[in-house]
Formats: structure tokens, sequence, C-alpha cells
């Protein structure tokens, strides 16, 4: 067993890293994990129990948000110590534009992130979603997001949503041949007809840009139609059918056209979803949704 990973009581040097990681001891086995992190941490049970909720909490791989889960000897527990101080998303400030038995579609703003994080889930949409469905009486909801949005990013996030009495059809969802409509700024100039082929490869961190003659890259094609050009940047859109949202900011980035702004929470990333249409998998209906342009993305605004 690595004993560096059993520490009684972590030091402040673990702290200010922000994640502590520790294995289960003999001792320990049996323990809920609040009790868990009370021994580990030095925590209260209303702060352990917080911090866990938060989605600050991992046992191996599973994130785990149930404070009285027991955890056995030899687990490995990674814990976010920052979770918990995230100021959560009030779900009545969510900008709904549809709703049915199976889907959520929400209008993001930018800054924030539209699923859990590595760190925590507490202030993403997805987590106000969660708490919207308790409150309605759903038991044990559980959404999934569809398609990956940068928390920069704004625009129309789609999730699928269910309580504990349904099975998951989160990939009817992902598989559809769904038309998406983003807007972007890139910087400098793009002329008519831009676009780039670029492959990408799918990693556990998201998707990057292929390097030549390797085996898991997937063709991507992505066209840049520009609108309007001001202060040295190019507004432009771009139609994706069943290519990540990614490509949009990899292939912008390999043409030197980067998109304008910053990706991550609490930042601008000048990115938007504006519109999504598609056959609802599970009804047969035609949905055909358009999120509100940010004054960027509207050619017309200035």
């Amino acid at each position: 067993m690595n004993r560096s990973d059993e520490p009684t009581q972590p030091g402040p040097a673990l702290h200010a890293a922000g994640r502590v990681r520790v294995r289960v001891i003999s001792m320990e086995d049996g323990m809920t994990l609040r009790q868990l992190l009370g021994r580990r941490l030095g925590l209260a049970v209303a702060p352990a129990s917080d911090l866990i909720r938060a989605g600050g909490v991992y046992i191996g791989n599973v994130r785990t948000c149930i404070p009285t889960l027991r955890v056995r000897e030899g687990e490995r527990v990674t814990i976010f110590c920052n979770a918990a101080s995230v100021e959560p998303l009030d779900p009545d400030s969510l900008v709904v534009v549809h709703r049915d038995a199976h889907c959520v579609i929400v209008d993001k703003p930018h800054g924030v992130p539209a699923a859990a994080t590595r760190e925590g889930s507490r202030g993403a949409v997805s987590h106000a979603l969660v708490q919207l469905l308790a409150r309605e009486g759903v038991l044990r909801p559980y959404v999934g997001l569809v398609h990956a949005l940068d928390p920069g990013a704004a625009g129309l996030a789609l999730f699928t949503a269910r309580g504990q009495d349904r099975s998951s059809f989160l990939a009817k969802f992902s598989e559809l041949d769904m038309l998406r409509v983003y807007r972007a700024r890139l910087s400098g100039h793009v002329p008519e007809g831009m676009s780039c082929e670029t492959p990408l490869v799918k990693t556990s961190a998201g998707f990057r840009l292929a390097r030549p003659d390797e085996r898991e890259a997937v063709a991507a094609r992505t066209e840049f139609r520009p609108l309007a050009a001001s202060d040295g940047a190019t507004l432009v859109e771009v139609e994706l059918r069943r290519g990540p949202t990614e490509q949009i900011s990899l292939h912008a980035q390999a043409l030197e056209r980067p998109v304008v702004g910053r990706a991550g929470a609490g930042e601008v990333l000048e990115l938007a979803c504006v519109r999504l249409a598609f056959t609802h998998p599970m009804t047969g209906v035609a949905v055909d949704v358009r999120a509100e342009l940010p004054p960027w993305a509207d050619p017309g605004a200035n």
C-alpha cells in the first residue's frame, strides 16, 4: 500500500493545492464518507456533507454526492476541497426555451458551466436543473448534457432529464442528426469559404487536433461563414450536425483565427450556440429553438 496516500491529517500544502487524495485504511473501513472527511480533513459533519453534496468527492473515478455512503479499505478517495465554496446557480434564474417529458433546453449565459467540472458540480446548469426537478417532486433526478459547451461560451444547451423510475435515453439524443448553429467572433480577417478539415482525437479530457497518421483520428470539417467584421475580428456562423462543439475552437485555432475571449468558468468566450433543430427521438415531434443573440453575435447591434 502506498503510504503517501494515507495521511491522518493532511498538511496545509495539500489544502493549498485544492485537492487531497487518501486511501482508506483498515481502521476506517465501514466509515461513512462524511466521517472519513472529518477524520482526514478535520471537518465537522455539516461542512463535510456540504462538500460531498457539492460534487467535490470521488471514490475511485466515480463522483459521489451521498455523505452517508460507507467506504471500504483500500478505496482511493479524491477530495476537491474548494467545491463547496462555489456559489450555487439559482434554478429560477435558468432561461428555459424548451421543455418536455424527456429533455430541457436552456439558454446558458457566458461564464457558467453547462455541466459539472472535475472539481465539482455546484454552480453548473446541470446542478441547478437537478435542484429544479427535485423541487418538483422528481425522485433522484438525473440530467445529461447532450453536447458540450465551454463554460465561457453561451447559448443553447440540451439536457435529457429523468427520474430514477426511467432508464437513460441520453444515447438516443446524442446519436441524433441535429442541426446546431453557432456564432463566433474570430481574430483577424475570415475570407469567404474558409474551412478546416483537420481530424480530431477524443481523449479523457475532451477533443484535440489529430497528429498526422494518428490511428484514432476522426474526420471533421468546419466551414466558417463570415457575417461582419469590426475591431480586428470577424463574426462568423458555423453549422454542425454530428461533430463535437469543440471542433469550432480547435479548427479556428488551426487556421490561426482563434475565437475571441477566454474559455473557462467566469470568462467570456465569444462563441454561442444560437439554434437547435431536430426531430425528437422519443415523440417524433419537430423541435426548432433559437437563443437570444449576445450583443457581440448580432451584426446589427452596433
